[in-house]
């Protein structure tokens, strides 16, 4: 399972959360913030680049891990993730 997999797999828990999370990641009038999940904070820097931090591992181990990506990457593998798992978290 890659990274953004298993982001995925932790902070997705139902359809709602998939469509909070797709929106922000693809609606240009997000053009910066943040999205603060579960395990993760996704940081979007501007419209083309998101950073993912791992917030779980940062409080165990206390090291921050620190990911960033393209955004049009993270849309597609959301997607991805999503019909894979569509039927389960509906």
């Amino acid at each position: 399972m890659n990274y953004l997999e298993q982001v995925f797999e932790d902070e997705l828990m139902d359809a709602e959360t998939y469509k909070t999370l797709y929106d922000f990641i693809t609606l240009d009038n997000f053009r910066s913030g943040e999205y603060e999940g579960n395990m993760y904070v996704f940081r979007k820097i501007d419209r083309t680049y998101i950073q993912i931090e791992d917030e779980v591992a940062f409080e165990n181990i206390g090291k921050r891990r620190l990911e960033g990506f393209q955004t049009k990457q993270v849309a597609r593998e959301l997607e991805r993730y999503w019909e894979a798992n569509e039927e389960r978290l509906k």
